[in-house]
């Protein structure tokens, strides 16, 4: 099917930025219908994890508007913004709200009424329904944010209860509660959880270092949910699918799709990002070749330049220089073939902290003894931006390792 606009100009068949729904969203047809099955059956509670910018969000938001297709209910709360558990318990509220009252026009007053913090209630600018909202009171007790989190979840579960109906709640970025509270926090949740009979969760988040400590012997989360990590796609599926959306507004991607793969793999979005700017920049009926690859990298590289340039300077000179050397080698980086080539004066030790450093900030990865950039297109702007300075040249397509 060709994609074009009312006035007959081609859309961009990529999407990236926000939730992603069918058709620009594709696969993960096993793990939807894993997250799926564990929202509709009681206590099947469910870990969906894995790294950034995979997807995890618009899986579950698939998921929700397809189980709401069926008849189902199910609240997604998004609590990746929240700066506090009171902040997490207004995001709850609200999602839950807009979702549940859509069939029961008084579950805003039944949530509120079983809670006892001060609640406020909003008109919604965009749908002018009265949203809740935690009032003040609660910020500097903690003891007290984490009572009201725990009220409003059974507050959630009595509803459902009441009506004889099962519900499905997905807390996404759910470990953020641990910067709220510890282990006490995990142990508090936990303890909701295991008493809900007519809600299921699913637990989504990102941090994957953190979420295997929650989930290790002796920590809260041990044996309680099942387990769904979210990697990267089979590259085979993604080269045919980005080829079939070119193909559909006219391209000619004649194999292209292998090379966006590779240079902004494995993660979704990145791979989507890049297959987008090369749309924007192709001419109608254009054949897609390795030079307008390149062209639509460095656009997206540029377009980021003041987000990777405040990152870049807030680094230390010693983890600066790291960077340069991870651009081009994803091994060896303690080596004295190494250390000399991008004049790392300091000792073998300290680079390994900068590394580590490094990963601990989301700025490289570490896996299976070698180190490569969290964002392709960041290690792009290092190649363009930052190897110069040491008299050194690379092309933003080259990979690290000296291939291509």
């Amino acid at each position: 099917m060709r994609e074009h606009g009312r006035d007959g100009q081609r859309q961009n068949p990529f999407r990236v930025g926000g939730v992603v729904t069918p058709p620009f969203f594709t696969n993960r047809d096993e793990e939807a219908e894993r997250v799926a099955r564990s929202l509709s059956t009681p206590q099947d509670h469910l870990l969906v994890f894995g790294p950034r910018r995979m997807g995890k969000t618009s899986l579950l938001r698939v998921v929700q508007e397809r189980l709401r297709a069926e008849g189902r209910i199910v609240i997604l709360a998004d609590l990746s913004t929240a700066s506090s558990v009171g902040e997490m318990t207004t995001r709850l509220l609200q999602a839950a709200t807009r979702e549940v009252g859509r069939v029961w026009s008084d579950a805003a007053t039944y949530l509120v009424q079983r809670l006892s913090a001060r609640i406020t209630l909003e008109p919604d600018a965009a749908s002018g329904m009265l949203l809740p909202s935690v009032g003040i009171g609660l910020d500097n007790d903690m003891g007290a944010q984490r009572t009201t989190f725990g009220s409003t979840l059974d507050a959630i579960d009595s509803l459902a209860r009441a009506r004889g109906r099962h519900l499905g709640l997905i807390l996404d970025e759910f470990q953020e509660i641990h910067s709220f509270g510890g282990e006490t926090a995990e142990s508090h949740l936990r303890g909701i959880i295991q008493h809900h009979q007519h809600v299921s969760y699913v637990l989504a988040g990102s941090d994957e270092r953190l979420i295997q400590a929650m989930i290790g012997k002796g920590r809260a989360f041990y044996k309680l949910l099942g387990n769904l990590r979210v990697g990267a796609m089979e590259p085979g599926h993604m080269k045919a699918w980005i080829e079939e959306r070119m193909g559909g507004v006219g391209l000619r991607p004649d194999g292209i799709g292998t090379l966006i793969v590779e240079v902004a793999g494995p993660r979704t979005r990145d791979i989507v990002q890049l297959a987008k700017e090369v749309v924007d920049i192709s001419p109608s009926h254009a054949t897609v070749d390795d030079g307008m690859v390149a062209t639509a990298f460095l656009r997206v590289v540029q377009g980021a330049d003041a987000p990777y340039r405040a990152i870049w300077t807030g680094l230390s000179r010693l983890q600066q220089q790291v960077l340069r050397a991870v651009a081009v080698h994803t091994t060896g980086l303690t080596s004295a073939s190494v250390r000399r080539e991008f004049r790392l004066a300091s000792a073998p030790g300290s680079i390994g902290k900068a590394l580590q450093t490094l990963v601990a900030r989301d700025v490289l990865v570490a896996e299976d003894g070698k180190y490569s950039y969290d964002d392709p297109f960041m290690r792009g702007w290092v190649i363009t931006r930052a190897l110069p300075d040491i008299g050194m040249s690379r092309s933003v397509m080259s990979m690290p390792g000296g291939t291509r």
